[in-house]
Order: C-alpha cells, then sequence, then structure tokens
C-alpha cells in the first residue's frame, strides 16, 4: 500500500465516509496524529470489540482509495457506499 496521501485529501475522504457509517448507526472518530496518517475508528456500538482503523491514501496509480489498517484494500474512495457497506459487514455481528 503506497502512503503518501495529502492529509487534507485523505481526511476530506475519511469525512465523507464518517457520515456515511454514521448513517449506518456505526461510530466513528476522526483523528490526525502529528506524524501519522489520519484514520477513522469505527466501532460497531453493538459490540464495541468489533472496532476497526480506516486510512484513505492514493496508491500508486494516483487514484485514492480506503484501506483496512491492515494494509487490505475497501474500495475505491469514490463510491463511499459501498465502502461503507464493506466496511459494515466486516463489523457485523450475527445474534443468535
Amino acid at each position: 500500500m503506497a502512503m503518501k496521501a495529502d492529509r487534507s485529501e485523505a481526511m476530506d475522504h475519511l469525512e465523507r465516509l464518517a457520515a456515511q457509517l454514521e448513517a449506518h448507526s456505526f461510530q466513528v472518530r476522526l483523528s490526525a496524529p502529528a506524524g501519522l496518517y489520519p484514520r477513522l475508528r469505527v466501532v460497531n456500538p453493538m459490540a464495541p470489540a468489533m472496532a476497526e482503523d480506516v486510512l484513505a491514501s492514493d496508491a500508486n496509480d494516483g487514484e485514492w482509495w480506503y484501506w483496512l489498517s491492515w494494509a487490505g484494500r475497501i474500495g475505491h474512495a469514490s463510491d463511499v457506499v459501498t465502502a461503507a457497506e464493506r466496511i459494515a459487514s466486516v463489523l457485523h455481528v450475527i445474534r443468535r
């Protein structure tokens, strides 16, 4: 994963994703610690142990993508709805 992201543009992409995830009832917290890439902490409020950090970065091709913290590519930043659905499926809890 090429992480040469412009911080401001990364924040913009993450803010759009945060709004979409909040609409799906996930808790989100956007942070941009000094020296680290901006990240969006996404938590399933029904199971707080189900959480993930999401990053936004431009890849070697110049296109922006969402990534899971362990370098799993989620989806293209221009398709926020699909990215949110994929994150929701990762953090989904099956009730019995």
